[in-house]
């Protein structure tokens, strides 16, 4: 906001300097008229006074243009009253003497009033064009920012509201960047039936995201539930002959002024923070107002982002084991691999930390990267360490998972290491069907067309229909530690894990649970039939060693 005010006030000396050589100008010009006889020797050259006054009508138009360069607005009246007031002048001469000689500068100042008119057009439309969003038509970023710095400017306490379309992503890839398209100028017309001279104005900042300031006449938290209402109902778009629904989700973060801050880009960043909190509670409400616990936590992310790219850079990250036991008689199935960062001082960052962080960007595709690249080429060892087969697992995220590159690079990794595709099995979420549902079937199919296993994580936890498992090829099926934690006193619970691993054996996939912790869980699941168990009751997480040394002994 200082450096806006700096430039403001270097516009307006520019102009007052400009105003006061065209004012100079305009002096001599009138003393050349009134005293044409003089003249001005250059050596043997002699010029009347008279000759230089197309000289002088010339540099009075460019400064006349400087001007209104620097200031169109102000700039174009500035010049129209002054050349306006040259032509009355000149004309009153031509009237009242008859002098004819003052008639060129008639035409010059003509002439440079038509100059100035094209000039403040385009330079009009260009500003227009600077703070307007080509796409919807509403402001853009710049323009939003100059309408905010009036408004802090004039000390009008208002808020700033910021709503993400949680979906656009999925509408892109799924449909096409022109239904996405349709859906932004749909969300840009509601938010256009809000727009009030007086209290609301609105504008696409971005990609899938607007904002919208409301002064103090109106409360923020129902404007912002009014709107996310309206922009959530379905779009339909006609495309050959065939309705196209596109259904938008959208969350919403309220930043206030003056209470949050002072400058715009800090109401901006923290309106933006406090989305990414609405989409943290993941309640239904969907609006988060900014406080300054926020921005703690924001900037704990980026430390997070930092610290995960400079791992992944500088290989700080490394692997643990946990063992996973089929119940009959104990025999080592294989391991899931877990992720660990430790810092060069030593410091552990716990993974319930750093995960979460980067599956909100797209460090989680490297992060899946690096995990399995790691995991194929120490897990060879651990395979030719047992006699029989092992799986070792590794867990993907949905974004990979329904990414079109991902089934290439497993064929890849499991070529360069020779490492065999049935001892790797891809964990896969249930939320992986909610973030690209076709394309994460068809890798999952080819993934099992190479013979890589495939296990489902979580199961039970909401997304994904048994109708929709029936379906699909996937080997195991994991129950979530959250059913497991107290079945030994809880019927429902023990209920609800016993229909899970009798609906897996029905679909002919075999049940693990996760987080088994004590003997008497054990003895639960073995009694009904469960296949597997992993968790602190046989093993914890071991280090590389360790895992390799377990499967000796499996072996021996």
């Amino acid at each position: 906001m200082l450096k806006f005010q700096a430039g403001r006030k270097k516009r307006i000396f520019l102009i007052i300097v400009a105003v006061f050589f065209t004012v100079v100008l305009a002096l001599l010009s009138r003393y050349v008229e009134s005293h044409r006889e003089l003249q001005f020797g250059f050596g043997s050259v002699i010029l009347p006074a008279s000759s230089f006054l197309g000289v002088v009508q010339a540099m009075k138009g460019l400064l006349c243009i400087i001007i209104v360069v620097l200031d169109y607005k102000r700039g174009r009246i500035l010049t129209y009253l002054y050349m306006g007031g040259s032509i009355f002048f000149m004309l009153v001469g031509i009237i009242s003497r008859g002098e004819m000689s003052s008639l060129p500068g008639i035409y010059n100042s003509i002439i440079s009033i038509i100059s100035i008119a094209i000039i403040s057009s385009g330079l009009a439309k260009a500003e227009k064009r600077a703070v307007t969003d080509y796409l919807t038509g509403l402001k853009n970023r710049r323009g939003f920012s100059a309408l905010l710095e009036k408004a802090i400017r004039d000390k009008k306490s208002f808020h700033v509201v910021y709503f993400e379309i949680e979906n656009f992503r999925t509408i892109n890839d799924n449909l096409g960047h022109k239904y996405g398209d349709v859906a932004l100028k749909a969300v840009a017309e509601k938010l256009k039936e809000k727009e009030d001279e007086e209290t609301v104005y609105v504008s696409r900042i971005g990609g899938a995201e607007f904002a919208a300031v409301v002064f103090e006449k109106i409360d923020p938290k129902p404007f912002a539930a009014n709107v996310m209402e309206k922009i959530g109902t379905s779009v339909t778009n006609v495309d050959e002959g065939f309705d196209i629904n596109i259904a938008l989700s959208v969350y919403s973060g309220i930043s206030s002024f003056p209470g949050d801050a002072d400058n715009t880009d800090d109401l901006l960043k923290f309106a933006d923070i406090a989305v990414y909190n609405a989409r943290l509670q993941n309640s239904k409400e969907r609006i988060c107002f900014f406080n300054t616990d926020m921005k703690d936590r924001f900037y704990r992310q980026i430390e997070l982002e930092k610290i995960v790219k400079d791992s992944l850079l500088r290989d700080y990250f490394y692997l643990v084991y946990q063992p996973q036991f089929r119940i009959e008689g104990k025999k080592l199935r294989g391991f899931e691999t877990l992720l660990r960062l430790k810092q060069p001082d030593g410091t552990m960052v716990s993974p319930g930390e750093f995960i979460p962080v980067v599956e909100k960007s797209e460090l989680i595709m490297k992060v899946d990267s690096y995990v399995l690249r790691r995991a194929v080429k120490e897990a060879k060892r651990l395979v030719d360490s047992c006699e029989s087969n092992i799986v070792v697992s590794v867990n993907v995220s949905a974004k990979n998972i329904s990414s079109p590159g991902f089934v290439d690079e497993v064929k890849s990794v499991l070529e360069f290491n020779h490492y065999p595709p049935e001892c790797l099995e891809i964990e896969i979420t249930e939320y992986s069907f909610a973030e690209s549902k076709d394309l994460t079937i068809e890798n999952v199919k080819e993934l099992r067309k190479l013979g890589v296993q495939i296990a489902l994580d979580d199961f039970g936890t909401g997304y994904t229909s048994l109708s929709q498992v029936m379906h699909l090829p996937i080997n195991l099926l994991k129950i979530d530690k959250s059913l497991i934690d107290d079945i030994e006193s809880n019927a429902m619970n023990r209920d609800f894990v016993d229909a899970i691993i009798y609906m897996g054996h029905l679909i002919k996939c075999e049940v693990i649970c996760e987080g088994v912790e004590n003997d008497e869980q054990l003895e639960l699941l073995k009694a009904h039939e469960c296949d597997f168990v992993q968790g602190f009751v046989w093993g914890r997480p071991l280090e590389y060693d360790n895992a390799i040394d377990l499967c000796k002994k499996e072996a021996s």
